[in-house]
């Protein structure tokens, strides 16, 4: 009989065994999909802080000489409105003085006109 021990051991070893890894997977928490692919992201956790670092700073760094262009930017700009209304007035100025001028010469032959029609009906 000790033959039929052993083999009611071995079987009775093997039943527990197949129950035992049987009830270890049941007994396994559920994996989410999100719990999976935090898993498998945790590697890159650190890379990532670091990018997300790096990229912050980059930004900072670009906002400051965005608002150092900026106000050159804005200086050029003043500057050519500047010249741009200093332009405009000499034209206008010009434009003044040939008026002037024309209606000067007008006025001169009006008055030579004036004069004519004075001498004809005898003023």
């Amino acid at each position: 009989m000790p033959r039929q021990d052993t083999v009611d051991f071995l079987t009775a070893f093997a039943v527990g065994t197949v129950l035992g890894i049987g009830a270890t997977l049941l007994l396994q928490p559920d994996d989410s999909p999100k719990a999976r692919i935090k898993r498998q992201l945790k590697p890159y956790r650190k890379q990532m802080r670091r990018s997300y670092q790096h990229a912050a700073r980059a930004v900072r760094e670009g906002s400051g000489a965005t608002s150092e262009l900026t106000t050159e930017v804005i200086g050029a700009g003043r500057e050519l409105l500047s010249e741009f209304r200093e332009e405009v007035a000499e034209i206008l100025d010009q434009a003044r003085s040939e008026l002037k001028d024309l209606v000067k010469e007008q006025v001169k032959d009006l008055s030579r006109g004036t004069k004519k029609a004075r001498k004809r009906v005898g003023m």
